[in-house]
C-alpha cells in the first residue's frame, strides 16, 4: 500500500515541478491567476484520481484476504462434507464420459488415475465438455492412451452446499486428494 501512496507523491511533485517551471516561464506581467487556478484544479483532480485507484486496490485485497479468511474458517467441515458425497457418488468410466454427448453441469469433477493412483480435481461450467478438454493435457492424455485405467466422478451445483463456492470447494478437492502434489494439478487452486 506504501508503494501507492509513494507514487502519488511522486507524481505530485512532478506536476509540481511542471507548474514552477511554466510560472518560470511567463514573466510576471503574464501570469493570470486563473492559469494557476486550472493548474491547480488539475493537480487536485490527479490527487482524487489516484487515491480512487488506491481505494479501489485495497478494497480488492481486502475482499481477497476476506475469502480466503472464510475459507481457513469453513476448510474443515467443507473437507467432511465433500468427502461424504464424493464417497456417496459412483466412479464412471472415462470411455463412458468421452463418447457421451452430454455436455453435462456446473460442478466440481475427479479423474482418477486407478493405474498409477493419481487424480486430478476440477471445476467447470459444463463437466463432460470440460472432462473432454483434459486430453488437451499431455500427462493425461499419455497415460490415458497407454491404457491406465481413469476414472470420473462429480457433484454438480445442486448436489454441492451452496454456503461454498465452487473455488473452495475445487481447493478443497485437490488437498483431499493431494492432487496438486501427487496428481495432475499443476496449482491448489483458485480463490
Amino acid at each position: 500500500m506504501w508503494a501507492i501512496y509513494v507514487s502519488i507523491g511522486i507524481f505530485v511533485l512532478f506536476v509540481a515541478a511542471l507548474l514552477f517551471v511554466y510560472l518560470r516561464q511567463k514573466s510576471s506581467t503574464e501570469i493570470q491567476p486563473k492559469d494557476i487556478d486550472v493548474l491547480v484544479d488539475y493537480v487536485k483532480a490527479q490527487k482524487q484520481e489516484a487515491d480512487e485507484v488506491a481505494r479501489v486496490k485495497l478494497l480488492k485485497k481486502e475482499e481477497q484476504k476476506s475469502k480466503l479468511e472464510t475459507f481457513k474458517q469453513t476448510k474443515e467441515q467443507l473437507k467432511e462434507k465433500l468427502k461424504s458425497q464424493i464417497d456417496q457418488k459412483e466412479w464412471k468410466s472415462l470411455n463412458a464420459i468421452l463418447s457421451s454427448a452430454d455436455k453435462g453441469g456446473v460442478g466440481i469433477y475427479i479423474i482418477f488415475n486407478q493405474t498409477k493412483s493419481k487424480y486430478y480435481v476440477g471445476q467447470a461450467k459444463q463437466i463432460n465438455a470440460r472432462i473432454r478438454k483434459h486430453f488437451d493435457v499431455p500427462d493425461l492424455a499419455r497415460d490415458f492412451l497407454m491404457g491406465d485405467q481413469i476414472h470420473v466422478k462429480f457433484l454438480t451445483a445442486n448436489e454441492l452446499d451452496d454456503a461454498y463456492r465452487l473455488d473452495h470447494i475445487e481447493k478443497t478437492g485437490i488437498e483431499i486428494f493431494n492432487a496438486d502434489k501427487s496428481g495432475y494439478n499443476k496449482t491448489v487452486g483458485n480463490l
